[in-house]
């Protein structure tokens, strides 16, 4: 099948329009989300129906505290993502491009089903971003509205407006990670751009889907007491006084093996 949101060019190359890093591909090159690939001037979403993980979760995982609370969700995802960040805890599916690193096919109806006998109200798209694999993603979700089955995404929010516009209208619910809040962060950890993110905490804010905020935080990185009221109150004054904050703790991981956890006593 071809993916969505991408444009034909001279030469045989493909732009891909998803996500703000707007890659543009020769043929048989993949971008550094590893998932689309230029095959003959065509953009081809690569682990469409390939599933790496697989789990049973309480939605408190996710974490979600007020969205179907003492619930269980179908947790999956698949590999690749569109960020870099070097704190990855995930690192081993999300920076995976191998194609023979995905462990089982699973079309959208299945996944679907899956969920409705296991007894899960609602399927979540996580361990890996799920704008990289929005074509499956929307497809699942479509076919768990069919079974009155809700659908979670736990994203890093990194989209592009055109295609965020269409994956949020077939969400329920998103846990968003607002990585740090600076550009710098941003930038040298992660990747990305902190402004793209922003637009897409406002974007989601003035829709039906609802939506938790998690920030991992790193001590010495985006912890400090001055970004930390910044971003508090950047969140009340632009996406109102009631969306749940987490801060979660930070343990080293893939790049940052180095970092010690600082553990204070009180």
């Amino acid at each position: 099948m071809k993916a969505a949101y991408w444009d034909a060019m001279p030469n045989g190359q493909a732009a891909c329009h998803l996500c703000p890093i707007g890659c543009r591909l020769r043929p048989g090159q993949s971008g550094p989300c590893g998932t689309r690939e230029n095959r003959g001037g065509k953009m081809v979403p690569l682990h469409y129906g390939r599933v790496v993980s697989l789990g049973v979760d309480p939605i408190e995982k996710k974490p979600l505290n007020h969205f179907l609370p003492g619930s269980a969700v179908l947790s999956f995802g698949t590999a690749g993502c569109n960020l870099g960040c070097r704190f990855c805890q995930n690192w081993d599916i999300s920076k995976s491009k191998e194609i023979d690193t995905l462990a089982d096919e699973a079309s959208p109806e299945t996944i679907a089903r899956t969920a409705a006998e296991l007894g899960c109200r609602s399927v979540a798209f996580t361990y890996n971003d799920p704008t990289i694999f929005m074509e499956y993603a929307i497809d699942v979700a479509d076919a768990c509205h069919d079974l009155g089955i809700k659908t979670v995404a736990v994203t890093a929010g990194y989209i592009s407006p055109e295609p965020r516009a269409e994956f949020y209208r077939h969400l329920d619910a998103a846990n968003v990670d607002l990585k740090g809040f600076t550009e710098d962060f941003y930038k040298h950890t992660c990747g990305a751009e902190l402004g793209a993110v922003l637009d897409t905490l406002e974007y989601v804010a003035e829709t039906d889907v609802w939506m938790e905020l998690t920030t991992l935080l790193i001590p010495g990185e985006n912890d400090s007491e001055s970004e930390l009221n910044d971003m508090t109150r950047w969140v009340v004054e632009h996406l109102g006084p009631d969306v749940p904050m987490h801060f979660t703790a930070f343990h080293p991981d893939w790049k940052m093996m180095d970092r010690l956890i600082i553990r204070r006593c009180c």
